[in-house]
């Protein structure tokens, strides 16, 4: 994990699939492009995640739960 955006949600209320999809819309609105991969705590990844376009889904004990790290492709944001 290098560079992206750290995404909270506290909600309670959206599931970790609902969490995802708000973070990349709200990533690919102000970056104008989709992230490259997404990071969560494990506790945080406890349903089976439907694949988001290109993006690469993994678990992180580096990531608080209830965060989403989105990561940027190094090539689209230099």
């Amino acid at each position: 994990m290098k560079q992206g955006l750290l995404w909270f949600d506290d909600s309670g209320t959206e599931t970790i699939v609902e969490s995802i999809s708000s973070a990349v819309r709200y990533f690919q609105s102000k970056y104008g492009y989709l992230p490259k991969e997404c990071y969560v705590h494990p506790s945080t990844l406890v349903e089976e995640v439907p694949p988001f376009a290109s993006l690469k889904i993994r678990k992180s004990e580096r990531v608080l739960a209830n965060h989403i790290w989105l990561e940027f492709d190094a090539e689209q944001h230099s």
